[in-house]
């Protein structure tokens, strides 16, 4: 009778460990791919805003470009 109840337990310890590390193995994997996806639009979105920083700078400098020179604006002299 002490035999089964060991067999038992150890089987129903074996089952357990098998469905936990199944449980834990679909996680990591089902959040390694949301993570892969919202990397993704990460860089989607950092790279519209780098081209955006690089429109704001070209419109920066033809801003500057037509400022005659000795029109030089400083915020502090105010």
């Amino acid at each position: 009778m002490q035999v089964w109840l060991v067999a038992g337990v150890w089987l129903f310890a074996v089952l357990f460990a098998i469905v936990l590390l199944g449980f834990a193995g679909y996680e990591l994997a089902w959040k390694a791919r949301r993570l892969a996806a919202d990397r993704a639009k990460l860089e989607t979105t950092a790279a519209g805003l780098a081209e955006l920083a690089a429109q704001l700078q070209a419109v920066a400098d033809r801003a500057a470009a037509l400022r005659p020179a000795g029109d030089s604006v400083d915020p502090t002299s105010r």
